[in-house]
């Protein structure tokens, strides 16, 4: 949208100066003085001085429409946006159909920098219904539609915020629940590993069980062997004298040899 079709319109402005001298009838005068000194201010691009102008005349006449739109006219040139749209909609009072044509305008301007286009485009219709021959508010509404078109394709063809939100979700469920599944496995597979391993054990401890029951008995079998035989008072008695026997036998045979020695010794001298 360009700028000269975008920015608010200074004509009714221009239009309030030329019809001021009817709103003068009556008396006001400091409802009107105000409304000059707001547009010498809008005209000189002064639009803080204009502001305190126009809201100085808002003051006297809340309800009047023309106020509420020279009000909303220098908000808009400010830049705010959403309080210009709000006085726009109190201007479309105005019992003259172009006042109420150039409310109508100047919100749909305002709308468009708040990105609601389809309720631009209702508001630049409305003030063709009511000024058909207003060439600008046919140049914004034909923008305004081919924005919306735009607007609707780019929607259809890239996924909204909410979907970017809600499929970054998913991937996370998903990805959670495969972690999830993962360390599931994992558990089972170390529990299958510890009972083989249990099993196993106790399968050696049982081997080794039935071959220490087999070992046993030829070694109590030793062991009985190998305990003292008991030997009764009269068997020990006869062991004694028999040693005594061999012993005198023997001391008998080693007396004998030397003799033999002694005599074979004399015989040589």
């Amino acid at each position: 949208m360009s700028v000269r079709s975008t920015q608010p319109t200074a004509r009714l402005v221009r239009y309030i100066v030329l019809i001021l001298p009817l709103f003068l009838i009556g008396g006001i005068g400091s409802w009107s003085q105000a409304i000059k000194r707001g547009n010498t201010h809008y005209e000189a691009e002064a639009y803080d001085a204009a502001l305190d102008a126009y809201r100085s005349a808002a003051e006297n006449r809340p309800e009047d429409p023309i106020s509420r739109y020279n009000l909303g006219t220098v908000l808009y040139q400010k830049k705010q946006f959403e309080k210009a749209s709000n006085e726009f909609r109190r201007s479309l009072d105005a019992e003259n159909p172009i006042y109420q044509a150039q409310g109508y305008y100047n919100l749909g301007n305002a709308q468009v920098q708040l990105n609601d286009i389809e309720g631009a485009i209702r508001s630049y219709k409305s003030a063709l219904r009511l000024n058909p021959g207003d060439l600008e508010a046919k140049h914004n509404l034909e923008l305004a539609l081919e924005k919306l078109e735009q607007k609707s394709q780019q929607n259809q063809s890239e996924p909204g915020e909410e979907n970017k939100d809600q499929q970054k979700q998913d991937q996370q469920k998903q990805n959670q629940d495969q972690q999830d599944k993962d360390q599931k496995e994992s558990n089972q597979q170390d529990q299958k590993d510890s009972s083989e391993s249990e099993q196993q054990g106790q399968s050696q401890e049982s081997s080794e069980q039935e071959s220490t029951s087999e070992e046993s008995p030829s070694q109590s079998g030793q062991e009985s062997t190998q305990q003292p035989v008991e030997m009764s008072k009269e068997d020990a008695i006869r062991l004694l004298e028999a040693l005594k026997d061999n012993e005198k036998e023997i001391q008998k045979k080693i007396l004998q040899k030397r003799f033999s020695r002694r005599q074979r010794s004399e015989k040589d001298w």
